[in-house]
């Protein structure tokens, strides 16, 4: 899908139909090979640039060619079917002379949403200024689901050391993997936009530099959280294993502690249950006899083991 976006008054308006070099944004969200080839012969860009931003595990980079220049971010993309579960997608920012074009598999965010966080609304007329918010809104999504994780991370701390339940663990399991991902890819992501200053097509001002630096700073904060929350929750998952082995571990001891106990009794009934001569074998009362004597046992060894604390 193509949608083009021109610039009035300083916001975004979406055309249905337009040349695609008249407009600011040439936005293609899963394109079709009709779009592609639009694409390549409007602006040449190169075929394997555009399979790369659509490629699920291309990486982050920034590319500088003759007509265009390409930077390729891990941006955040939300399933509806498990809103919770944490993926992460490529998205190809190109500019060229006059336009900023964007490739990416699913739609994380439109138009109206490159403004609607920010306390100050840019004006949005240059390709400079579009291709620094959509930067910034990529990060902005990986932010509002960073800042939720802490209290996760704590009502999971809370829930290991009161609770024994498997649920925990799932729910640490997919944070974890879901830090994994976001971590990898702001690191990437960092890496490629220090490299901006190479950029041949970007001509920004001074104000648009220290935009750029701001983004910098905040996506190189976002990761130093997400690395601190991935170690914290590393060190939670190795706390849920140690307290799982533990109860394993007092479960068979108390087994084993209950096996003791029950084997004198076993060994007295094995012995009087022998086909030989035995004594008071023939006393009327040597059934209470063998039961006073397992008895006897089982409380003298249940005391001994009270006392020395291993039941």
């Amino acid at each position: 899908m193509m949608r083009l976006y021109v610039a009035e008054g300083g916001a975004l308006r979406k055309v249905d139909k337009a040349e695609m070099r008249d407009v600011l944004w040439i936005d293609l969200v899963a394109p079709s090979p009709e779009e592609v080839e639009r694409l390549h012969k409007e602006f040449e860009i190169d075929l394997q640039d555009i399979a790369d931003c659509l490629d699920p595990n291309e990486r982050s980079r920034l590319e500088v060619e003759e007509k265009y220049d390409m930077l390729v971010l891990r941006s955040l993309l939300t399933d509806e079917r498990s809103p919770e579960r944490i993926q992460t997608m490529p998205i190809g920012i190109m500019a060229t002379p006059r336009q900023v074009i964007t490739v990416r598999i699913g739609a994380a965010f439109e138009a109206e949403d490159l403004c609607s966080d920010l306390k100050r609304k840019p004006r949005l007329e240059t390709k400079e200024d579009l291709f620094l918010a959509i930067v910034r809104r990529v990060h902005r999504d990986i932010e509002r689901t960073l800042r939720p994780m802490e209290r996760k991370i704590g009502a999971i701390q809370e829930t290991i050391l009161h609770a024994k339940s498997a649920e925990v663990a799932h729910s640490a399991f997919a944070l974890s993997n879901g830090l994994i991902l976001l971590n990898t890819g702001l690191l990437s992501n960092l890496n490629a936009i220090s490299l901006l200053a190479r950029a041949r097509q970007l001509q920004m001002t001074k104000d648009q530099l220290d935009l750029a630096e701001d983004i910098e700073n905040d996506v190189a904060q976002l990761y130093e959280m997400t690395t601190i929350y991935r170690e914290i929750t590393s060190n939670i998952l190795n706390a849920y294993e140690t307290a799982v082995s533990n109860n394993l571990s007092f479960i068979m001891k108390t087994l084993t502690t209950i096996s003791l106990i029950l084997i004198l009794p076993t060994l007295i009934a094995s012995l009087y249950g022998m086909n030989v001569a035995l004594p008071y074998q023939h006393d009327p009362d040597a059934f209470w006899f063998v039961i006073g004597i397992s008895a006897v046992c089982v409380a003298g060894l249940w005391v001994t083991f009270r006392l020395k604390k291993i039941l």
